[in-house]
């Protein structure tokens, strides 16, 4: 290759990305100073043209006083990230001070990537070959492994994963190419690379995985909100002059509403997992991107355009999607429900399963719940006892029932039987008497979840120990396991 044509080409198109990168890398900047406190730019000895060290400069994706904590190179979700780093790591936007370390001739636009001197030692035999050539921000490997932070194992040190499996591999592709690299095949990997660094922001295979079948759905929905509002306040399809608004509103409407859902994070979550918190968040972005989308189509399409039509599509749309994702979520939970009845049937005839009735209808009683209904087969929950019972008994939590109070305890247990009587919070002293009697005389199994192991180390007071500790049979409750519940034999995916 012709070095001095390569040199060229960098200077120019190092100040051409400068300049025109100026107002990103300033607006970038300021977010990282909002985001943690510390300097913008992270600058760390790399290994440059003949193992000779520079600096090579990055916008910083750790905390500034993180250190060398931790393994050398960038996993997924990477913990250390702060939470702009993560969006600069999708993006390659850290990358952009490099431009700098191209400029004053430590690295090109094309060439292998440099190490850390953390690496040094990998750079023998025939990789040391690898030095021959300066260093870049393109080329093969950096389209190969665009996203190489998903490639590390979840089970495997990823520092070990990195030298024995993904190091040899770049090495040699960088050997392979640079080798026989011109100026025209230089420029190809740059335009290539940049594309790749665009498209690759999003993991498009992973989010076809996760949220393909509701992005579709959605699109779907959006489609019949507008054609179902124009029919409810025309009568029918619009005509004349409203009839164009109604043909922009088919392509814009999906091309506005989609992206501000998928910003609005409508796609992260699962839909079998559909809760409150999603409504609103869905809510808000319907919302939002409703407006904005019947703007556009006021301005370019008609200005007396009907603004029922809009308000009647947010309604739609809001009941549609809510709707589709309640039902597959509840399709899902009773599918799951009777698959873990099935297992529980086949792995011991009938039905087996010990029958929990939860004293404690709060957050704890609902994640408990949760617990035993993912990944404990062996468990039914009856449903949940609590003493605010005159505002509770009659309704249903989380598709439970709400059973009554203490008083109704025999009743309850008439009704369903119950084995086990969880209490999620630490009774007193004479309510917990009152417990312990009760559940002897039925032969139920009483378990206090604080003051049992792992729950009590976490539910200290100041002297060490639980309320109730004066208790001696309270005391000798603690010790006494309670009864076992198999786990699932395979973990529920969640």
């Amino acid at each position: 290759m012709n070095g001095s044509l390569k040199r060229a080409m960098d200077v120019v198109l190092a100040l051409l990305g400068l300049i025109v990168s100026a107002p990103l890398m300033l607006l970038v900047a300021l977010l990282i100073r909002l985001d943690s406190p510390g300097k913008v730019i992270f600058s760390q000895p790399r290994l440059g043209l003949n193992g000779r060290l520079f600096l090579m400069h990055k916008f910083r994706k750790f905390p500034d006083n993180w250190g060398t904590k931790g393994a050398a190179v960038t996993v997924a979700s990477d913990a250390r990230m702060t939470r702009l780093g993560r969006v600069l790591e999708r993006t390659k936007l850290d990358e952009l001070p490099q431009l700098w370390n191209i400029l004053i001739g430590e690295m090109s636009f094309v060439g292998p990537r440099p190490e850390t001197e953390r690496f040094k030692d990998l750079f023998t035999g025939e990789f040391a070959r690898v030095h021959d050539y300066l260093p870049g921000i393109f080329g093969p490997n950096q389209v190969a492994f665009r996203n190489e932070s998903h490639l590390y194992p979840p089970d495997q040190d990823p520092e070990v994963f990195y030298r024995e499996q993904l190091f040899p591999q770049k090495a040699r592709n960088d050997l392979d190419y640079f080798s026989r690299a011109t100026v025209l095949s230089d420029a190809h990997w740059i335009v290539r690379g940049l594309w790749c660094s665009i498209v690759g922001a999003i993991d498009w295979n992973k989010l076809g995985r996760r949220a393909g079948k509701a992005f579709v759905a959605d699109l779907v929905i959006l489609e019949l909100a507008w054609l179902g509002a124009n029919i409810l306040r025309f009568d029918g399809l619009p005509t004349r002059h409203l009839w164009d608004v109604y043909v922009m509103g088919i392509w814009l409407i999906p091309l506005v509403v989609l992206p501000v859902l998928i910003l609005g994070g409508n796609y992260r979550g699962m839909v079998r997992h559909f809760a409150a918190t999603d409504a609103i968040r869905l809510a808000v972005s319907v919302f939002v991107g409703w407006t904005i989308a019947y703007l556009l189509v006021l301005v370019g399409g008609e200005r007396n355009a009907s603004i029922g039509v809009g308000m009647i599509a947010v309604m739609l749309t809001l009941m549609q999607m809510g709707a589709a994702r309640v039902f597959y979520r509840e399709r899902f939970r009773r599918a799951n429900n009777l698959k873990r009845e099935a297992e529980a049937r086949r792995a011991h005839g009938g039905d087996p399963r010990s029958v929990v009735a939860l004293y404690g209808a709060g957050h704890r009683g609902l994640a408990v719940a949760s617990l035993l209904n993912h990944g404990f087969p062996d468990a039914r929950v009856a449903g949940f006892l609590d003493d605010n019972d005159r505002d509770l008994v009659g309704r249903h939590i989380a598709g439970y029932p709400i059973l009554g109070s203490e008083r109704d305890l025999d009743t309850v247990h008439a009704v369903h039987r119950i084995d086990q009587l969880w209490t999620t919070f630490e009774p007193n002293r004479f309510k917990y008497e009152r417990l312990r009697d009760w559940c002897r005389q039925n032969e139920v199994r009483l378990v206090v979840l604080p003051v049992t192991e792992p729950f009590l180390s976490l539910n200290m007071t100041g002297d060490g120990d639980s309320s109730f500790a004066a208790d001696r049979e309270a005391a000798a409750y603690r010790q006494r396991p309670p009864e076992r519940l198999q786990p699932a034999t395979s973990p529920q995916r969640g």
